[in-house]
Formats: C-alpha cells, structure tokens, sequence
C-alpha cells in the first residue's frame, strides 16, 4: 500500500498595506474606496484584535501583535496565509508541487501579493525539523495546523515563536473552514477569512447544483493496488480528501466504522484485506495512484475487479501528483484550482464510464 508522503514531524515578504486590508472589507460591506481615515480605523482595529489565544491539540498559544513573519510547516496552512495577504517567509516543499517545491496556487498567490517566493524548509533523514533554519527565519507564528507536530516538537516550535500545532489530533487539523477561520484569527484577518470561506463555499455548492447526480452517492477513498498487494488502504472520515467529496453531495460510505477499526495510532488510512473489501459499500471509489502501472494492476486484479465499483467502472484514479495534492490538501487556494479537473473525473464515476485519470 503507498500513500502521498506527508512530513512525520508536520509534513515572505511584508504584509499587504492595511489601506488594501481595509478597503477590502469596505468593498464586501457594498461600500466605496477607502480614505486616510478609514485605514487609520482598520489600524486600530487590527492593534484591538491582539493578543489573541488559540486553543489547539498542545494546549493553547497566544499570539501578542499581528504576525509580520510566518513560517508554515504544513499542508494548507501555507495556501492559508498568502491567500490573507502574507505570504510565508518559510515553506514546506509541497508533494505534487514543480521542481522549486510550489504549487501553482500558491505561486500565482504570491505573485497576486507582489511577494517573493519563501523559503523551502529542510528536514533529517529522520523527518526532523531543521530548527535551526527555521530560527533563521525570524518567524513571530509558525502555523503548522496539518500535522503530526509532537508535544516535544511543539515546546521546540514554541521556543522560537507562537505556534499553531494541529487543532484536535494529528493529521486533523479541522476543516478547510476551520483552518481557514482558524489562520485568519491568529494573523487579524478575520473578515478576509471569513469572505474567501464564503466564496469558496459558493463554488463547491455550485458545483452541487451542477451535479444532482452526485447527490446521495455513496464513495470510499483510497489507493490503487501496486504489485503483490493484499489489502487496500481506505481513507478515515476526518481525512480531508474525504471531507471534500462530501461538501460537493457525495456520502460518505455507510462501512465507515470498518474502515476507522483497522486505523492505528495517527494515521489517517485504514487497511482492507482484498478478500473482504465486498464488506465495504460503496456507489463510487476514488483513489490516488502512484502511477499508470499501479492503475493498470488495480483494474487486472481479479479479486479487486469483483468489487462493485470496480465491476461497474465506477471508479476514478488519479495520477497526477499535482491534482493528488490540490485535493487531498484542499485549501481556499486549492480547491478553485481543482475543481475543473477533479470534478469530470468524478462524473465519469458516476455514470459508469470509468475516469484512470489519464
């Protein structure tokens, strides 16, 4: 079983004037351009909102101004941050990104903010933080809300700024919402937040409303088969690659606790032997791949073939490590970019037709 690699320990430039912070929330209200007065008032109103505390996974942190150097050691939170006008000063190298270690989201977000591109964080071999890089980057937050962060590594992170471990439990950082609302309190963008939030909201119930066949439908997500495998990996409800199925009318598979029964420890996959994967029901299947020969075994293997999305071709795989990430990290970045790519893979599921994601 392979699954899109994530960091164990969790896998920038200046922030945009205020005069712009302010007048975008003028414009959301159906207000006029800003004035010198009102950017004095968004000023004012940015000192208010800190300290602020945040409570997480660890314990809580207090972030004491507006953070001007943000560091990001995980999934999404990085899209996050730029996506509110500060861009990172540090970054994860992004699975599924090009040969810098950035999405294409997240570069044109930063080319959107007239920054330059942060930079990209280095692990151990032991997939240890480089702390001493980090420290380097002078950050006041790190942000690692997708992650595996430990409790030692958190009181590390600490030492150097304000940090913002996962929200509930490793790898669960919370929604693409939560995250979203989350980031947006701890850099005083709450507003913004909560506007991108609505819009992206907007787009996936379009999507719903476009789709009336993806109502009701049941789906389990999970990988493709590489040689010799005798189970399959099933993604937990809580995995965000599942969450976003359903916000676009997919539900998720009734066999659900079966799948969370064979989870261990903090990972976010269950494991299904082949010979009892009719246990597991489901209208649709979805799956990453590692490539087309894993693709091409999957739909030969005899056992896997007998399973009822398979046997209707109700199925897509993908294969493109950059649409692997957009959706198995969806981000208020992400996911607008996704969705025309994802969204007729999943039709060709529905109807039958079977989508290898080539």
């Amino acid at each position: 079983m392979s699954l899109p690699i994530r960091h164990t320990s969790g896998p920038g430039a200046l922030i945009r004037a205020l005069a712009l912070a302010v007048c975008a929330v003028f414009v959301l209200a159906g207000c006029g351009g800003g004035t010198a007065s009102s950017a004095s008032t968004g000023k004012a109103a940015a000192s208010a909102s800190f300290p602020v505390t945040l409570k997480h996974g660890h314990g809580s942190t207090t972030i004491p101004s507006k953070p001007k150097r943000v560091v990001a050691v995980s999934w999404m939170s990085l899209d996050v941050a730029a996506a509110l006008g500060t861009t990172p000063v540090g970054v994860d190298e992004q699975w599924g990104g090009d040969k810098d270690g950035y999405t294409p989201w997240f570069r044109a977000q930063v080319k959107k903010n007239g920054d330059e591109l942060p930079t990209v964080l280095k692990y151990a071999d032991s997939g240890e933080f480089d702390y001493e890089q980090i420290l380097s980057l002078k950050p006041d937050l790190i942000l690692g809300l997708y992650s595996g962060i430990t409790e030692a590594q958190y009181k590390r992170l600490s030492e150097i700024a304000p940090t913002l471990p996962y929200l509930k439990k490793a790898w669960d950082g919370g929604t693409w919402q939560e995250m979203t609302t989350t980031i947006g309190t701890a850099l005083g963008e709450k507003d913004k937040a909560a506007a991108l939030v609505t819009d992206v909201k907007g787009q996936l119930s379009q999507v719903s409303e476009d789709h009336p066949e993806f109502e009701g439908k049941s789906f389990t997500y999970g990988t493709a088969l590489s040689s010799g495998a005798t189970e399959v990996g099933l993604y937990a409800d809580y995995d965000a690659r599942v969450r976003l199925l359903t916000e676009i009318g997919f539900e998720n598979t009734p066999s659900m606790s079966s799948i969370l029964s064979t989870v261990e420890g903090t990972n976010w996959y269950g494991a299904v032997s082949l010979e009892k994967l009719d246990t597991i029901e489901a209208d649709i299947f979805v799956a990453w791949a590692n490539g087309p020969e894993d693709i091409k075994y999957t739909l030969d293997d005899k056992v896997f073939g007998r399973w009822a999305p398979m046997a209707g071709k109700h199925y897509a795989f993908i294969q493109d490590p950059t649409l692997g990430m957009a959706t198995s990290g969806p981000s208020v970045l992400s996911i607008p970019w996704a969705l025309e790519r994802y969204v007729p893979m999943l039709a060709d599921a529905v109807s039958g037709k079977g989508n290898d994601g080539s």
